[in-house]
């Protein structure tokens, strides 16, 4: 079941088995079925319209298929270019010394030169390569030239209808909510490692610590992903009609909160990694004070994740009262100790939920 689970993408499936609505949202299989549709619907326009390449229409839907409608008009504007390019450069040559190997070869670095002026990649480069073969292939003439390119148009243009629906809500939207779900996880961990402070006085197992490093360091992956995916969407705010620039921006600034946040996080991590198991043990009311002090740290990253859900990175203020009060108690705990490490221990950790309300509020 967990194999079938990864397969249809593991985000997307909430409970412990797989229900028929969990592989309907899945992205993969969204994008198997309607990649699916566009590639035959493409054929089948294409096979019936006059003057239009079904096999080429066919192809290019699928090549310009994409997760999101934004990158799909814009793949699909540089397919069309790109293939314009390239098949202009593959059609002289062909007139000049007939089709044959250095025909394919010039269309090929045509098409590398074309990715490079749109700023495509390698892989984009071979996705063009693909598509002007395709249009400049053998037996060609003036009217299969243009047979095949208005293959690629209309392949083009139905992949990008298919794409708005390949993901649920706007890439805005989606990257929002992505990002508040991992504020929350951030709050539940912190949570979760003030209760263990709290009721094991101040000894952290190395396995515990451990494994609380390893979610701050997924959690933090996942953050770089999602913020990758709303950068995404703020270049295509440039021209895209259904993504307001400024809506979009705010959404990138609070993903880069919650990155920072994540990697603050993460350090608290490694220091009760890096003094788990320790001799010197920490005092039991430093403990207390530092998990209330998390907790309440905590509770300002749940804060500032719920003001986000309608203003995207405005800052937190009501939990900072509660969070000074907690710290204050924290630091006169730390007066008191003599011994280095746990001293050392409470002041980093301290710091880090200080660096953290700096960052949210």
């Amino acid at each position: 079941m967990s194999g079938i689970k990864r397969f249809f993408t593991p985000r997307v499936i909430a409970g412990a088995s797989v229900r028929p609505m969990d592989i309907v949202r899945a992205p993969y299989f969204r994008m198997a079925i309607l990649t699916t549709l566009a590639g035959s619907i493409s054929y089948l326009i294409g096979m019936n319209a006059p003057r239009v390449s079904g096999v080429t229409a066919a192809i290019a839907a699928m090549v310009s298929m994409r997760h999101t409608f934004h990158d799909s008009i814009q793949e699909s504007f540089r397919q069309v270019v790109g293939v314009l390019i390239g098949g202009s450069v593959g059609y002289a040559a062909i007139k000049l010394v007939g089709f044959n190997a250095y025909v394919i070869a010039a269309a090929i670095f045509a098409s590398f030169v074309a990715a490079r002026l749109l700023r495509l990649g390698e892989e984009g480069a071979m996705a063009i390569a693909v598509t002007v073969i395709l249009v400049v292939g053998p037996n060609v003439s003036t009217s299969t030239i243009e047979q095949r390119f208005l293959g690629v148009i209309l392949g083009a243009a139905i992949a990008t209808f298919f794409s708005y629906f390949v993901r649920q809500g706007s890439p805005k939207d989606r990257a929002l909510q992505a990002g508040i779900a991992e504020a929350h996880a951030m709050s539940d961990l912190l949570n979760e490692i003030a209760v263990a402070l709290t009721e094991q006085d101040g000894v952290v197992h190395v396995a515990q610590a451990q494994k609380w490093m390893s979610r701050a360091k997924e959690i933090a992956v996942t953050l770089r992903e999602i913020k990758g995916q709303a950068l995404s969407a703020l270049e295509g705010s440039s021209w895209s009609p259904v993504l307001d620039r400024t809506e979009v921006q705010a959404v990138v600034d609070q993903i880069a909160l919650s990155e920072a946040t994540a990697t603050t996080v993460i350090n608290i991590c490694r220091d009760l990694v890096m003094t788990s198991g320790s001799t010197q043990q920490m005092p039991a009311l430093l403990a207390t004070a530092l998990a209330e002090v998390l907790s309440a740290t905590a509770g300002v990253i749940e804060e500032q994740a719920e003001i986000a859900e309608d203003h995207p990175a405005e800052p937190a203020e009501e939990e900072l009262d509660d969070w000074n009060k907690r710290r204050d108690q924290a630091i006169a705990e730390l007066r008191d100790i003599d011994e280095t490490q746990p001293l050392l221990l409470g002041g980093s950790i301290l710091r880090d939920a200080e660096k953290i309300t700096e960052i949210l509020s």
